[in-house]
């Protein structure tokens, strides 16, 4: 069994300005790549069948928790397996998550959904930031459909992700470890993640991942 290196949705200049071409390739053929790289060399990957990405990382988490504190926390045991494999789907997801194409204001089930949920986007943006801002370290920024149909924004500390809890669908994720911003902002996560929201975000992705979850 061996996993490929996710092909990127577009050219590693198309982000531009918001994110210029060298932090992205350096994000995108640099570490998902490395995470790839690291993923097939591991006993569960090299030795086993066909297999699919979500099954290792459900492995190595080996638990199923629910969770409503606001925040994914690091188990107690996090298997090397569950931290390369989740970084392999969480950077993956994350790619997905932008588009040239993207920002500004939410269209369709997006739209509608934030509206009733958080009045209007502007505040919806502004919880996104902040949980982004309030984020101690490294990890990521999920915007999550609970069971009850609900939007969550939840902060994924390291490499945790959503999938593995119960109840909690991901509909977008941003990558708010340094390595995804540092070439262009420093230590400014906050104007990162506003250029995201302005400029990046792509709602056709979770429009089509609110239709599946």
């Amino acid at each position: 069994m061996k996993f490929v290196l996710p092909r990127l949705p577009y050219k590693a200049d198309a982000l531009a300005p918001a994110l210029s071409e060298k932090q992205v390739e350096m994000h995108y053929a640099g570490h998902l790549k490395g995470y790839v790289d690291a993923l097939n060399k591991m006993p569960e990957v090299a030795t086993a069948g066909k297999i699919k990405l979500e099954e290792l990382i459900l492995k190595g988490k080996h638990e199923l928790v629910d969770n409503r504190l606001g925040v994914l926390p690091p188990g107690e045991h996090t298997p090397k397996l569950f931290n390369i494999a989740a970084q392999v789907y969480n950077h993956t997801f994350y790619f997905r998550s932008l588009s040239p194409k993207g920002g500004g204001e939410p269209k369709g089930d997006m739209r509608d959904i934030i509206d009733a949920q958080y009045g209007s986007y502007a505040n919806f943006k502004k919880k996104v930031i902040a949980k982004a801002n309030n984020l101690f370290g490294s990890g990521y920024i999920w915007i999550t459909l609970d069971d009850e149909g609900q939007l969550e924004i939840i902060r994924g500390l390291n490499a945790e992700t959503p999938f593995v809890y119960q109840g909690l669908s991901p509909i977008l994720g941003i990558d708010v470890w340094e390595h995804a911003y540092y070439m262009d902002y420093n230590r400014r996560r906050g104007d990162y993640m506003k250029q995201v929201m302005d400029k990046l975000i792509n709602w056709d992705f979770a429009n089509q991942n609110l239709r599946h979850a």
